[in-house]
């Protein structure tokens, strides 16, 4: 006797394809809103940038410093 039941498969099945589809729906908007508005794509690799830079001044002198700048410049666009 198998441990799945029919109707269980079934709505995993279509649970999961509406997840897909709303991943991609969320991809795509994504998408569009940066080719919509470049800018703000530009400014938030120009801050990650910036952070990278400073991580990599204070690698030497202060590690924990710079472990702190990767983690913010890691986050950065994902509000």
């Amino acid at each position: 006797m198998s441990a799945l039941n029919p109707s269980t498969s079934a709505s995993a099945v279509s649970g999961g394809f509406s997840g897909a589809l709303k991943t991609f729906a969320d991809e795509a908007s994504a998408l569009i809103q940066a080719l919509l508005n470049p800018g703000q794509i530009l400014r938030e690799v120009e801050q990650m940038r910036t952070l990278l830079k400073a991580a990599h001044a204070a690698e030497a002198t202060d590690p924990a410093r710079a472990a702190q700048l990767r983690a913010r410049a890691a986050r950065v666009g994902l509000n």
